[in-house]
């Protein structure tokens, strides 16, 4: 969701909510600062993208439809997923970065209800 703009994924959300009786949503997304500063990234730069928006407190965005419901958050960098997959010493280095309160939270999962 970062890649979109802030008008472009409120739109995407309000669409999802507005088109299904009932959902979930789960996506990714950035802080503020992580967003500001993607476009010195050097693996964002090598394939030519950045991001467009993030958010600091991504329950926020629940108050763009009065049917979205936040219900949690996770750190990217704690993903069992992203975890089993990544080799040894990046699973190092997230372990570390999870240590500073900045940086755990400047990767997210977050998942909504309607």
């Amino acid at each position: 969701m970062p890649y979109l703009t802030e008008a472009d994924l409120r739109r995407l959300l309000t669409s999802i909510v507005d088109a299904f009786p009932t959902g979930r949503l789960q996506f990714d997304t950035v802080a503020v600062w992580v967003w500001r500063t993607s476009k010195w990234d050097p693996m964002l730069r090598k394939y030519d993208t950045q991001f467009h928006c993030g958010f600091n407190d991504p329950a926020a965005l629940a108050d763009w439809h009065p049917r979205l419901e936040y219900v949690d958050e996770a750190p990217m960098n704690d993903s069992p997923v992203l975890m089993a997959k990544v080799p040894a010493n990046v699973r190092r280095m997230f372990r570390l970065l999870n240590l500073l309160p900045g940086m755990k939270r400047s990767t997210r999962i977050v998942r909504f209800r309607f």
